[in-house]
């Protein structure tokens, strides 16, 4: 499925499909979330620290874009420093 604007059904299956990716990299976590901001999504991320982690990135990208798509080009270049907060 394509994102064609970003509402709350598509900020929910965000957050699935980083549920998945992070399930698949065995990466634990006590919550996560997506949120909006203005111009940019961000990924909210509680670890084994107890403190939440925010990474961003810019919402229009998304448009056009797939939801397994998003997720991963957003989550394959932080899940090393996840798993040091895991």
């Amino acid at each position: 499925m394509d994102i064609t604007k970003i509402d709350q059904q598509t900020l929910n299956l965000l957050h699935k499909a980083f549920e998945i990716i992070l399930d698949e990299n065995k990466i634990s976590y006590k919550k996560i979330g997506i949120a909006e901001e203005d111009a940019q999504l961000l990924f909210l991320f509680e670890g084994k620290d107890e403190k939440v982690h925010v990474f961003k990135w810019n919402k229009a990208s998304c448009i056009g874009a797939s939801i397994g798509a998003i997720a991963q080009s957003v989550l394959l270049p932080i899940i090393p420093h996840l798993r040091l907060l895991s």
